[in-house]
C-alpha cells in the first residue's frame, strides 16, 4: 500500500495530533532527519513515508486518545502515538505507556473494561533509549517512567504504544525534548526492525499511576512490560465487581505482542488480589512473582 516490502519487515505507524505541540514538535525533528515522501491516509492532515524506517508519520486533527479509528485508515502492523502528557503536578518527565480502561469508566477515550494490545518489547526499548538520551541532551531534570494503563484508543487491533513528553507546555515545545524522543523513536524502531527482540514478557500489578518500580525492574533486568494495572484501579474494581477484576487481568495477560511469561505484584496489594493473579497466572502457565 505505501511501497514497503511487508515480508522484510514490519510497518510502523508513527501518529500523532496536529493540534499537540508535542507530537507536532517530535514529528516534525524526525522528519526533517529524513527524506519523506508525501502519502494519502484518509482523514490525515498530513502524511509521508519514510522508507529508512519502514514506517509511516502521519498526523490526524483528532486528540490521540479518540485514535480508536486508526485501523479504518492506517495498514501497518504497529502503532507508536507520539504525544504530550499532562500532569498538575508539573513534573518534567518523558513517559511511556499502553492504553485501556482497567476500571467501568471511559472519560479519556477508549472502551470500559478494555484493554488495548501492548508491545512490551518495543516499549522498554523506547524506555530505555529515553533513559540514555536524555543526558545527551541535557535534561536529567527529567524523569524516565513508565506509566500506568490508562485512556484511549483501547479497541485497536494492533499492538500500540504510547511516548509522551511531560507536562506542561513548557515542555511541550521543547526542542531538546523533541530531540530525546524523536532520536527515541528512531533507535528503538531501528533495533526493533533489525534485531530478534529478547526479553521477559510480563504485566506489573500495583503502585502508583507512575510506575517507578516497574520502570526500575525494567532498566535493570530482563523483564519488558505490557500492562501495569495500578493499584487505584484494582481498588475501583473491587468495589466494583470481582468478576470484573479477573477479566481486566485475564486481558492484562493475554493482550500483547508477545506472550507474557511473568506476571509481577507489588506486596502491598492485598491477599485477594495476589490470590486472584496467582490463581489466573497458573492457568496461563505465567510465573507468579512478588516484588
Amino acid at each position: 500500500m505505501y511501497g514497503f516490502c511487508r515480508g522484510i519487515h514490519k510497518l510502523i505507524g508513527l501518529v500523532y495530533s496536529t493540534k499537540d505541540p508535542a507530537g507536532t514538535g517530535i514529528s516534525h525533528y524526525i522528519s526533517e532527519l529524513f527524506n519523506c515522501e508525501e502519502v494519502d491516509i484518509p482523514r490525515s492532515v498530513t502524511a509521508v513515508r519514510i522508507k529508512d524506517l519502514n514506517a509511516i508519520l502521519v498526523g490526524f486533527s483528532e486528540d490521540v486518545i479518540y485514535f480508536d479509528f486508526l485501523d479504518n485508515v492506517l495498514d501497518v502492523d504497529l502503532y507508536i502515538i507520539l504525544s504530550r502528557h499532562s500532569a498538575e503536578s508539573g513534573i518534567k518527565s518523558l513517559t511511556v505507556h499502553h492504553t485501556g480502561n482497567p476500571y467501568g469508566r471511559a472519560s479519556f477515550g477508549g472502551n470500559p473494561y478494555e484493554l488495548s494490545i501492548a508491545n512490551p518489547p518495543l516499549s522498554k526499548m523506547l524506555l530505555v533509549k529515553l533513559s540514555e538520551l536524555r543526558s545527551r541532551y541535557g535534561l536529567t531534570e527529567f524523569q524516565v517512567v513508565y506509566e500506568a494503563t490508562h485512556h484511549g484508543p483501547s479497541n485497536l487491533s494492533k499492538p500500540l504504544s504510547f511516548i509522551e513528553i511531560g507536562s506542561s507546555i513548557s515542555e511541550w515545545k521543547l526542542t531538546k525534548a523533541h530531540k530525546v524522543v524523536g532520536d527515541a523513536v528512531i533507535e528503538a524502531v531501528r533495533e526493533y526492525l533489525s534485531t530478534k527482540v529478547k526479553c521477559t514478557g510480563s504485566v506489573g500489578f500495583g503502585g502508583q499511576h507512575y510506575s517507578s518500580t516497574f520502570t526500575e525492574r525494567a532498566l535493570s533486568t530482563d523483564e519488558c512490560y505490557g500492562h501495569i494495572i495500578p493499584r487505584y484501579a484494582i481498588n475501583m474494581l473491587k468495589n466494583d465487581d470481582p468478576e470484573k477484576m479477573k477479566y481486566i487481568f485475564r486481558q492484562a495477560m493475554l493482550k500483547n505482542s508477545i506472550k507474557i511469561e511473568r506476571a509481577v505484584v507489588l506486596k502491598k496489594l492485598s491477599k485477594i488480589v495476589k490470590d486472584s493473579v496467582k490463581e489466573l497466572a497458573s492457568k496461563l502457565n505465567v510465573e507468579f512473582f512478588i516484588a
